[in-house]
């Protein structure tokens, strides 16, 4: 098992801070798509600090994004190269 952040798109795209995106110590982890105006996780780059939870949450207000154990996410994800698809 591994452990995760969440972004609530509906949330988030209704606010459109970006703010987890700038202060997420990993790169690339955290993306903002201009198409959907919400933040998105790579699950594969997350190592669950939770620092963009403590940025949505306690500084931003949003409460947009949550920890989530990997096998629980609502989108699911794929694991490309390896043809696993998890949902």
């Amino acid at each position: 098992m591994y452990y995760v952040a969440e972004v609530d798109r509906e949330i988030c795209s209704s606010k459109a801070c970006s703010l987890c995106t700038t202060f997420c110590p990993e790169s690339n982890c955290i993306n903002y798509s201009e198409k959907d105006k919400s933040a998105y996780v790579s699950v594969d780059r997350c190592k669950a600090c939770e620092i963009c939870v403590y940025i949505c949450d306690d500084i931003a207000k949003n409460n947009a994004i949550k920890m989530k154990w990997i096998d629980n996410l609502d989108e699911g994800f794929v694991i490309k190269n390896t043809g696993i698809v998890i949902r």
